[in-house]
Order: C-alpha cells, then sequence, then structure tokens
C-alpha cells in the first residue's frame, strides 16, 4: 500500500462559533444567513409530520395529504398492534402504511395532485424455493399512466426510474441494514456495512473551500478483511474521495476518507453545506438511535456485479416491504414457506425493525429536519 497523504489543512465548520454536526438538513434559510437547525425528540412522528403538512403542503393538496397520512398511520398501527406472534398480514398492512406515507409526502412537495391516480410503479415474481431469485420489476412513469415507485424515487433523490429495472431480492436484502448480520449467516457471505466513526464538515477559511471528511476505525477495515483501495471501489466512492492520514495531534489515530476536491464558497461556509451533503449522501446509510449520537451513519459494500442493484435506504427498504406484502396478499399460502427457508429470520427482522426506522427517517424527510425517537427516562 503507498504512503497516504496528509489530510487537508483545515478545522470544523462552524456557524455563529458553533460546529456544524453533520446532518442531512444542517441548516435552515433565514433571511440573511444560514441558522443551525436542532433535532427534533418524539415518540409521535405521525403528529409532527400532520404539522410538517399542515405547514408547507399546498392548500389544494392539503386535505388529500393529511388523508393519506392517517390512513398510513392506521395501517401501521394495525400492524405494529399484531405484535410478532401472527405476521400473516402484517407486511401488507405495513407496505399500505408506506404506500400512503409516500403520497402524502409527495403531495406535500408537489410530485403529485390530489386527482393522479399512480399506480404501485412495481411487480413481482417470487419463487419460494430460490427466494435470492425473486424478482421486482419497477416500471418508469408515462404521461398518462404514473408510477408511484418512480414519482417516489425522483422526490427522494432528483432522478425518476428512467425505464424499466429489474431487482433481485438477494441484491436488495443485504442492503436492510436492521439484522445484516443475520443475512450474512444465512448467506454464508462477509459484511457488507462499513460503520463511520463521524462524519465532518471541514472549513478553510485561508483558501474559502469546504469539504467532508470521514473518520473510519482501522479495526473495522481489518475485520471485513478490506483494503482501503477495495473500501473506496466496493462503496462507490471511487476516485473522487481518498484515505489520507490524520494530523499527529488527533490521539484517537483513526483514518480519514476526504473529498478530493472541496466545495467553494463567497462569503460564509454555510453556503456551501447543500452541496456537500448532496454530494455524500448517496453513499451513507443511516440508523436512528435512541441515544446519542442519534444517527449512525455507514457505507454499504457492494459487489461489483450488483452495484446497479443499490438504492438509496428508503427505497430499498419500501421495496422488500413491496415483496412481503404482495406475498401475503396474493400467495399468502406461500408466506409460511419463505419463512422458513434460510432466510426467514432475515425477513422476520425487516418486518419487526424496518417499520420503526422508516417511520422515522420519513418523517425527517417531510420536515426536512433530523427526526429521531425519544428516550423514556
Amino acid at each position: 500500500m503507498s504512503r497516504l497523504s496528509p489530510a487537508k489543512d483545515g478545522s470544523p465548520l462552524t456557524i455563529a462559533s458553533q460546529v456544524v454536526p453533520f446532518s442531512y438538513w444542517p441548516t435552515v434559510k433565514q433571511t440573511r444567513r444560514a441558522k443551525l437547525q436542532q433535532r427534533i425528540f418524539t415518540s409521535d412522528p405521525w403528529a409532527l409530520i400532520a404539522e410538517g403538512i399542515a405547514d408547507s403542503c399546498p392548500k389544494r393538496s392539503r386535505e388529500a395529504a393529511l388523508a393519506f397520512r392517517a390512513q398510513a398511520e392506521d395501517f401501521y398501527d394495525a400492524a405494529i398492534s399484531m405484535g410478532n406472534r401472527n405476521l400473516g398480514a402484517k407486511p401488507l398492512l405495513l407496505y399500505y402504511s408506506f404506500l400512503n406515507l409516500s403520497k402524502a409526502y409527495l403531495l406535500t412537495r408537489g410530485h403529485t395532485a390530489p386527482e393522479d391516480r399512480p399506480g404501485h410503479g412495481i411487480s413481482e415474481r417470487a419463487r419460494i424455493r430460490q427466494v435470492e431469485g425473486a424478482r421486482l420489476t419497477v416500471h418508469p412513469s408515462q404521461s398518462r399512466k404514473p408510477q408511484l415507485f418512480s414519482q417516489f424515487q425522483e422526490a427522494l433523490t432528483g432522478t425518476a426510474v428512467p425505464s424499466t429495472r429489474y431487482y433481485r431480492l438477494g441484491s436488495l436484502m443485504p442492503q436492510i441494514l436492521f439484522g445484516h448480520r443475520v443475512w450474512c449467516s444465512a448467506a454464508n457471505e462477509p459484511e457488507r456495512f462499513l460503520p463511520i466513526k463521524e462524519v465532518q464538515y471541514i472549513d478553510s477559511r485561508t483558501d474559502h473551500e469546504a469539504w467532508i471528511r470521514l473518520h473510519i476505525d482501522k479495526q473495522e477495515l481489518a475485520k471485513l478483511h478490506l483494503s482501503q483501495e477495495d473500501a473506496l471501489k466496493f462503496s462507490r466512492l471511487g476516485r473522487h474521495w481518498r484515505f489520507v492520514h490524520p494530523s499527529e495531534s488527533d490521539v484517537s489515530n483513526p483514518l480519514y476518507i476526504e473529498q478530493v476536491g472541496g466545495t467553494a464558497y463567497s462569503h460564509r461556509p454555510s453556503e456551501a453545506l447543500s452541496e456537500l451533503t448532496s454530494n455524500v449522501r448517496p453513499y451513507l446509510w443511516c440508523s436512528v438511535l435512541l441515544h446519542p449520537p442519534y444517527r449512525k451513519y455507514y457505507l454499504y459494500l457492494s459487489p461489483k456485479n450488483e452495484t446497479n442493484s443499490v438504492l438509496p435506504q428508503l427505497l430499498s427498504m419500501y421495496l422488500i416491504m413491496f415483496l412481503l406484502g404482495s406475498i401475503t396478499r396474493y400467495q399468502p399460502h406461500q408466506f409460511d414457506r419463505l419463512l422458513e427457508t434460510r432466510y426467514g429470520a432475515h425477513l422476520i427482522g425487516a418486518v419487526t425493525e424496518i417499520p420503526t426506522q422508516y417511520l422515522y427517517l420519513m418523517a425527517s424527510e417531510l420536515l426536512e429536519r433530523e427526526v429521531t425517537r425519544a428516550s423514556l427516562a
């Protein structure tokens, strides 16, 4: 391995002398300058979602958005009340909760209208005996036939589904952060999530440039038997990022991954925050935590032959729930067989753990502000 270059000279980016912690929405716009945006703690994200719709949804769509939100909550509550003893209808209820919540989100963001009746945008062909080969087909929207999944993808990423796409369940299951090690055991595969100790905004006031720095624990690379080159390749960071040597003053002795090129700004470093966040977000998965730091970030390490199947975190969760919901609706006799396969424990974990995480992540998307779980003292 070649000797690492030193980390670029910079310090944590600040606003009004406060360090800006990493977030998908670090600041809120004010008349003259940006202001740090604090996370919201809540045990009832549904109420926050309703407030967000009331505040920001276009007037002509507001009634419909609130109704879809109410239905989403009803489906969600019905699913959660079932517990884990009887999973027969739970995935179907959860999918319809996700579906209606996404409709409320799309109406609020102006990506659809109350009179629109989009299709699901997804179809499935499940083979219970070959779980990994179960195939989901994602359809693009057409002028007279909008597709909800494509609209949802466009709202989250800025890019709609361009053409018909196919996703194997075997490529989607490892993208689910929760219960990942159960999947590893069932598939006899190495772990694919590389934990990030910290994501930082770094600023050089001298050069009027800011960039992202990821702190990586050397032991995590060793545990995954991963070289630095492979970490960049499999995480899709590629040539736009590089490992660098930390400063001698950093006694924790981590490894850094930095952007090769930074983002220039004219006056205030806060001008660069939106672009910096957009540059790194496609590569991150996150878990909503009860305790500090409240968000834990990861890089997903995809094999080369599955790179085209990597989806943003919310979309992979949505597709998994669609598939399980479709099986329980159209082939209920097959669902128990699915749970008896070697992936059964992972799929049970997905049905159990995804809903809460999905709800808090979607609340954050709708409010454009970090929403996290309130810890009960």
